[in-house]
């Protein structure tokens, strides 16, 4: 039954792919703050609120990989005046359409049978991680499709050093070895983890380059021109000089005049203060904690055996590798592991439940049942309802009249600026919290926006009332569920909701009214 419905489970797929990448669902708030945000000043001329990455003394985030991956949906969103709604869509469509076509093919082309093709596509249209994941345009979408196409690259060499010289060309070794090389540096620039995916399938390379010497310099010299065109342009934008003034300074900088990214990044994350602040978490997190929330039951293919048949492979060697390097790290966040998804895919044994001879195929088959349904809770989840009402919320504040506002997001992720669409530098954009509550109020501007995140109540009431002060219109974004807790009726009109929103961030099992689902805008009356 598995291979007779694996056709009819592809063209179901490919609906819910469009779904999940029009829903309005937010992940985290890197897919809007490392991709939008910078792009929207230069393209929109948006007012944006940009993160540290960008602003620091030492940026950490390049902007090649946004201007060849972002910047031309963009440009062209731009062109066809379209808002930052549709603008939000547009983008996300490619993407997703992008990583469909480069997994499917990879998978196609990589594995060796027609039951490994369809068995690895199989789960791979069937995963949350994909069919969501996948169309959010956070950096870890990007490195999921480039750890595909050099994981690709490397079997294809291991492949060719198989077979009789007859059989390929030096030409077809060369030209794998300029797209690993380009490829890889590409990557490491669009995020430092890169090579955590790739180092274990690299030692193959070793076998290859002393088999095909012409694979050293493709190699080195497609990653070196790569790396020089990314530090060109990221030297030439936060330096805020033209490029072709960067590439006339060659000869006359040191190498410490240039901006190096990666390395900025690297260094960052090398701190343990640093990474404090973003969380720190005990190092067996990604194994026994993020995996299992993306694979769920498809853990049991791979290791109900207690061993992989597959841990040969290149796929399943990159897959452990980059779980194996990133556990070295003690900030370990479930999306830094979704390249592994797809690749552990291709690595699902069916045959796991072998020693029980009789009962094989109905473990298989409820495995399978439990793989669906898992997958099914996770992508309404998080492709519907995880923040989904912030993105409506803030196309409802583009919209509305132009009369003096402050607006107050509490218990939300980060309200993406950019979608306010204010090109007349109209918004104050602030961000506070419990520890630093103050809100200073700059009085010439139309609009503030302030970001509370998840402080407390009695903190949130004094940053309403000097919100107050600034006698503009107080608008307060907020669950649903949380009003209903905390807020009276008497002193704030709800003025617009959106059902489709959960905020897992603050649950409360013992109160079920903390469930209920839906984000408010609220007016207040006072």
């Amino acid at each position: 039954m598995f291979l007779l419905n694996w056709r009819n489970i592809y063209i179901c797929s490919i609906g819910l792919r469009f779904f999940f990448a029009l829903a309005n669902s937010y992940i985290h708030p890197d897919e809007h703050f490392q991709a939008f945000e910078p792009l929207a000043a230069l393209i929109f001329g948006y007012n944006t609120h940009l993160p540290w990455e960008f602003t620091d003394a030492y940026p950490a985030r390049s902007m090649a990989p946004l201007f060849i991956v972002y910047y031309p949906m963009m440009l062209l969103a731009c062109l066809a005046g379209l808002g930052p709604m549709q603008t939000w869509y547009l983008v996300r469509l490619t993407l997703m359409v992008v990583s469909w076509m480069v997994t499917d093919w990879v998978l196609y082309k990589m594995l060796p049978t027609k039951q490994e093709r369809i068995k690895a596509i199989f789960f791979v249209l069937t995963s949350y991680v994909l069919l969501v994941y996948q169309s959010h345009t956070f950096s870890n979408s990007v490195e999921t499709v480039l750890v595909m196409a050099v994981v690709y690259l490397i079997n294809e060499l291991r492949f060719l050093r198989s077979i009789p010289k007859e059989q390929y060309s030096v030409a077809e070794v060369a030209y794998a070895g300029l797209l690993i090389g380009a490829l890889s540096a590409f990557g490491i620039f669009n995020r430092v983890s890169f090579p955590a995916f790739v180092l274990l399938p690299a030692i193959f390379l070793v076998g290859a380059a002393l088999q095909w010497p012409v694979l050293i310099p493709c190699l080195f010299g497609a990653f070196s021109f790569m790396t020089f065109c990314c530090v060109i342009v990221d030297t030439a934008f936060y330096q805020n000089i033209p490029v072709m003034t960067v590439l006339h300074e060659l000869g006359k900088r040191s190498w410490i005049g240039y901006t190096i990214t990666p390395l900025n990044n690297l260094v960052y994350n090398t701190l343990v203060d640093n990474l404090s602040t973003h969380g720190l978490h005990p190092y067996y997190t990604h194994v026994l904690i993020n995996l299992p929330q993306l694979l769920g039951p498809g853990l049991l293919f791979l290791f109900a055996k207690g061993k992989n048949v597959y841990w040969k492979t290149t796929p399943f060697l990159s897959a452990a590798g980059g779980a194996l390097f990133l556990s070295l790290i003690p900030h370990q966040e479930l999306r830094f592991l979704v390249p592994t998804v797809p690749l552990l895919c291709a690595c699902f044994d069916l045959t796991v439940f072998e020693r029980f001879t009789k009962l094989n195929v109905s473990l298989v088959s409820w495995t399978l049942n439990l793989w669906l349904l898992f997958n099914a809770a996770l992508a309404v989840l998080m492709g519907v309802f995880h923040q989904g009402g912030v993105v409506p919320a803030m196309d409802y504040f583009h919209h509305m009249d132009s009369q003096p506002a402050s607006i107050v997001f509490w218990r939300t992720y980060m309200a993406p600026t950019w979608m306010l669409g204010d090109t007349n530098n109209s918004t104050q954009f602030a961000v506070i919290n419990d520890d630093s509550a103050l809100l200073v109020l700059d009085k010439s501007k139309l609009y503030t926006l302030v970001d509370t995140m998840g402080m407390l109540f009695e903190t949130l009431q004094d940053v309403l009332n000097q919100s107050k002060q600034a006698l503009k219109e107080l608008y307060v974004v907020m669950p649903i569920a949380s009003f209903s807790e905390l807020f009276s009726e008497k002193q704030y009109e709800l003025v617009w909701s959106y059902r489709y929103h959960m905020d897992l961030d603050h649950l409360d099992f013992s109160n079920l009214g903390s469930l209920q689902p839906g984000l408010g805008i609220y007016r207040s009356l006072l």
